[in-house]
């Protein structure tokens, strides 16, 4: 094994975090174990559609082939060669012909309602660097999340207001909340830079149209229309307690995900139109919008707009990039095609695009991946690849020396296989690994410099150890199978990794159910033989966490040996709902010891943070501070 290599992959992981908003995120989880419970009692018929829907969706298929590679090769070339509409009329066209697919059922993105609503100074820096970071997947390629620290203040995301907190005495300098008269805004997720805030979320306006109807009694009635748009709003906090709105970008449709290099913010949107004969041209075209740029609102051209005619995604997709320090118009490129999967390295992003050879619900199903270079916030799409199967999530992807890696799932009427491509810098397929523990799925995926960890699960949980450093000809070296399975895969050092997922238990009709939560410490010093050298079982049988779905809810202090996340619990006999956080010591002799069980009977908590000594929780009406070596509690601030 190349240590070397190894330990600067490890660089990757600074972490902070959290707890849950688990909705969809949950509601993908499920799909994904099909086992599971719902902790919301309001609404549950909405689930019951969503999970059965979806569950169709998840199990009818992917049909193992080998790699399809369409090289548009370099796209420099291809750049302005991309196939694009040739004008508003094949457009309408193709709207036409998604609005028949889906018996005209309206969006979120353009809906009608018949109720009214009613709706500078010095530059600061950071005291210490001994303070939480968001858990990202790539080193120097940071995530969004609802919060951060710079060590000395925490930005936080709570009930639609984002707070500036000072933390060593937990006083609040400033509140963001949006909300005009026809516009609020929703953030999501946040940034900071030295001295520059940037909040990420969706915006909705809302647009009322006055009818009068003359019957023998006249009656006014209104039409209020939506349209919602993906922001970043930038803001220069030198003065943390007068903090300045300096830029706003706007995406039409709903924020995907977005990720920080160096100064340059990169976001995505998705937007599905709704068509309608009657519509202006203007309307059935997606929007950008800049405070930088001399004209704020622009609508993208459907000649601007890149149209690939095998989708089966009928919606936007819109790439953007811009300079947090700059005043330089955001740059953009526009996809005819939705992105669910998306990976960044500090060069290049990747998205990918599920397509279902047959339409919806068949028995085949396909990745169509785009590769795009990025560079001062410059976006510049380079080239694609049709891989067969749908990808477990961001961590299925990964690369290494300008090669992908890539782990799929496809599936062959009611079987299920594995694999996992190697594809060169023009995304061409150059090794491979085929048919992989057939008849189970892959849980989790970590790929650590030349080594990469799969996790695929049926009755058992194999921990596939693939040696990849021939790119040209990978080969699993060992394999683990024990009780449960690992939903994600964490670095402990170069030669152990941390498992966290669930036991699993017999369902009483021949199959397996999860259990309580699971922690396990593998040793990969030796390829061909890896080992579980430890576990702890956490909780019983109705038992959750946000990092099942979510890497950005792991609390990790390395220093410390301490590890933790939100552990929330349901008891069947009382019907009580348990709320958390989980925070254990890490021994590689001793193994694993709770060392802290924090409680909210309240509120769930959101994230868990760490600055020098101090262990913060994070929820939507509290943060309390407490000592990071006995956990006991010190202060409270009520948001």
């Amino acid at each position: 094994m190349n240590i070397e290599k190894y330990k600067s992959e490890l660089d990757k992981i600074k972490v902070t975090k959290a707890l849950k908003n688990r909705t969809l995120e949950k509601i993908q989880q499920n799909r994904k174990t099909n086992i599971g419970y719902t902790k919301y009692v309001v609404g549950f018929a909405m689930f019951i559609l969503v999970f059965s829907f979806s569950f169709i969706y998840y199990n009818k298929g992917n049909e193992p082939a080998s790699t399809k590679v369409i090289p548009e090769t370099k796209i420099s070339k291809i750049k302005n060669d991309l196939p694009r509409f040739k004008d508003i009329k094949e457009l309408k066209d193709v709207l036409k012909k998604a609005q028949n697919k889906s018996n005209k059922l309206i969006t979120e993105d353009f809906v009608a309602v018949t109720e009214a609503i009613n709706s500078g100074t010095t530059k600061q820096e950071a005291k210490t660097d001994n303070f939480s970071k968001t858990n990202v997947q790539v080193s120097k390629v940071d995530e969004a999340d609802i919060v951060k620290t710079d060590g000395e203040y925490i930005y936080y995301i709570s009930e639609q207001k984002v707070y500036i907190i000072k933390a060593n005495n937990l006083k609040i300098l400033s509140k963001i909340e949006i909300e005009e008269k026809n516009e609020r805004f929703y953030p999501k997720e946040l940034y900071i830079k030295e001295n520059r805030l940037v909040i990420l979320g969706n915006s909705q306006e809302f647009f009322e149209e006055k009818k009068r109807r003359n019957t023998q009694e006249t009656i006014d009635t209104s039409l209020i229309y939506s349209s919602r748009m993906a922001k970043a709003l930038t803001y220069d906090i030198s003065n943390k307690s007068n903090i300045k709105l300096i830029r706003t970008v706007g995406l039409d449709g709903n924020y995907i995900q977005s990720r920080r290099i160096g100064d340059n913010i990169y976001f995505i949107s998705n937007k599905t139109p709704y068509y309608d004969t009657k519509m202006e041209d203007d309307i059935l075209l997606p929007c950008v919008k800049d405070t930088n740029s001399t004209q704020e609102k622009k609508t993208i051209p459907c000649t601007d707009i890149a149209y690939f005619k095998d989708t089966e995604s009928y919606n936007y997709m819109i790439v953007a990039g811009f300079n947090i320090y700059d005043n330089k118009e955001v740059n953009t490129e526009t996809f005819f095609g939705a992105s669910d999967t998306i990976y960044a390295s500090e060069e290049n992003l990747y998205i990918t695009q599920q397509i279902y050879k047959s339409g919806f619900l068949s028995d085949k199903s396909e990745n169509i991946i785009y590769k795009f270079n990025m560079k001062a916030s410059q976006i510049q799409l380079q080239c694609k690849a049709n891989i067969d199967g749908y990808l477990n999530n961001q961590f299925s992807m990964d690369e290494f020396d300008g090669k992908l890696r890539i782990a799929t799932t496809s599936y062959d009427k009611e079987n299920t296989t594995n694999q996992l491509f190697i594809l060169d810098e023009n995304l061409k397929e150059i090794g491979a690994i085929k048919d992989l523990a057939k008849g189970e799925k892959i849980y989790s995926v970590r790929f650590l410099g030349e080594v990469g960890y799969i996790v695929t699960f049926e009755q058992i949980d194999p921990l596939f150890v693939i040696d990849l450093s021939n790119p040209r000809n990978p080969v699993v070296k060992g394999q683990l199978k024990i009780p449960g399975y690992s939903s994600y895969l964490h670095p402990y050092d170069e030669t152990h990794i941390i498992g966290i997922g669930y036991n699993t238990k017999s369902n009483g009709y021949g199959g397996v159910t999860k259990g309580s939560m699971k922690m396990s410490m593998f040793d990969v010093s030796d390829l061909e033989n890896p080992r579980e050298m430890f576990n702890i079982s956490i909780g019983q049988a109705y038992v959750d966490s946000e990092i099942i779905y979510n890497h950005k809810a792991l609390f990790y202090n390395k220093d410390k040996e301490l590890i933790g996340f939100p552990v929330n619990s349901y008891n069947y006999y009382d019907k009580e709902y348990r709320d958390g956080f989980a925070i254990f010591k890490i021994d590689l002799d001793k193994g694993f010891e709770k060392v802290g069980d924090i409680k909210q009977d309240t509120y769930d908590i959101d994230r868990a943070i760490y600055i020098e000594d101090k262990f913060y929780t994070l929820s939507q009406k509290q943060v309390i501070i407490y000592d990071l070596n006995t956990f006991e509690k010190i202060k409270q601030l009520n948001l």
